[in-house]
């Protein structure tokens, strides 16, 4: 008896609890596969309009699936085939050129976009039909054949329905106040929420002034025209012009010196209220910059794709809004930290080259954090006070 209960015990299944997204992830309109749940939409959009759509779930960072293994294709082709609302062929997928430069038929320029709008790493499976990808410079994304089972490269002006992935790896701890209102931010806006930033794309036109002064959308956060300061903060810039559907789009970077005739430098990222910060990513589009024009928008033609464009001049524009200050007060507690006025100063013992740890100030997701500025006597009597009194 003793030696059949052993035996009972051993062989018993492991019973595994169901996750959130597992729980979330039932209707016919979606699959849990994986460690991923996959939602088909059957109403066609363009692709810029998809990847900013994928937001069925609170605290889940959705993007365009990523068709990266032959269980990913698996899954996407079931979904599709028993989806009963609508007839779906063809689907959305994450993949983009990396460089509009190069050929479109060169296999290794395609990548995943995904995970915040940060390309992860070039894709190793890469399922295409035997004609594909296309050599044609419109033929910039690409879509999943249910009929071929095959991916195909096509304009990304064109309507498809699409399917949106969520991984259980990219949950979030919790649902911000943010999040939840950006969301559900209504009217003509366009928004999307991505790395604890809410992003809203305003297609009224103002000069730049008066698009500085109204950015004030979300209650209880302090907006600004948007600092674009890296390549996945411009493809969300790029996004949300598309879905705009507009020519140029206002960003938050100015020429301060009015009296300066250096097309190339002295850009800085400002606010209605905050010191302004020089910036150097300044990805230019063909002809620009041009002298004389202090202010940028985003145009057509990324990944380059800053204008120079007139001060004066009306344009629709992009507003950002992170996480409050009394949130950055409550986070910065702790002895390796000290906040004082409007900022947060922390101190991370591990040596590294200076390279390494201006990339690596990402304490606090919703934040814009940098290395260390000493602008005035405070923050310098702040940094010393902190190091004296940390772990150094």
């Amino acid at each position: 008896m003793l030696l059949s209960l052993a035996i009972l015990l051993c062989i018993s299944p492991t019973v595994t609890a169901q996750t959130d997204l597992q729980a979330k992830c039932t209707g016919t309109d979606r699959l849990y596969s994986g460690t991923s749940c996959y939602v088909v939409v059957g109403t066609a959009k363009t692709h810029n309009e998809a990847k900013t759509s994928c937001n069925h779930y609170l605290g889940n960072s959705g993007h365009l699936v990523n068709i990266k293994s032959s269980a990913a294709q698996s899954a996407v082709r079931t979904l599709i085939t028993n989806y009963p609302t609508t007839t779906v062929t063809y689907v959305w997928t994450c993949l983009e050129l990396l460089n509009s430069s190069v050929a479109t038929n060169v296999i290794s320029n395609w990548g995943n976009y995904f995970r915040g709008g940060t390309l992860v790493a070039k894709p190793v499976y890469l399922p295409w039909y035997t004609t594909e990808p296309q050599l044609s410079a419109t033929s910039n994304r690409v879509v999943y054949s249910k009929t071929s089972n095959y991916i195909h490269s096509v304009p990304s002006s064109s309507a498809y329905s699409y399917v949106c992935e969520y991984e259980e790896e990219l949950k979030e701890p919790v649902v911000t106040d943010l999040e939840q209102k950006c969301v559900n931010l209504t009217s003509s806006f366009k928004t999307l929420f991505l790395n604890d930033i809410c992003y809203v794309a305003h297609p009224e036109t103002k000069n730049y002034n008066d698009a500085k002064a109204s950015c004030n959308d979300l209650n209880g956060y302090v907006g600004y025209l948007a600092h674009i300061r890296a390549m996945n903060e411009l493809w969300v810039a790029e996004a949300l012009r598309s879905v705009a559907n507009v020519p140029y789009m206002r960003l938050g970077i100015e020429q301060t010196d009015l009296s300066s005739t250096d097309a190339f430098n002295g850009w800085y990222l400002t606010t209605p209220t905050n010191q302004s910060i020089l910036t150097t990513y300044l990805p230019w589009a063909t002809s620009n910059p041009v002298t004389g024009q202090r202010t940028i928008a985003v145009t057509t033609g990324y990944p380059n794709s800053f204008a120079a464009v007139d001060s004066n001049t009306a344009y629709p524009f992009l507003c950002q809004y992170v996480a409050t200050t009394t949130e950055l007060r409550t986070q910065c507690s702790g002895a390796d930290r000290l906040y004082t006025g409007a900022s947060c100063i922390v101190v991370v013992e591990s040596p590294m080259l200076t390279s390494k740890a201006k990339t690596l100030c990402n304490h606090y997701l919703g934040y814009a954090g940098h290395m260390a500025h000493i602008r005035n006597a405070v923050v310098q009597a702040a940094v010393r006070r902190l190091i004296t009194v940390s772990m150094f």
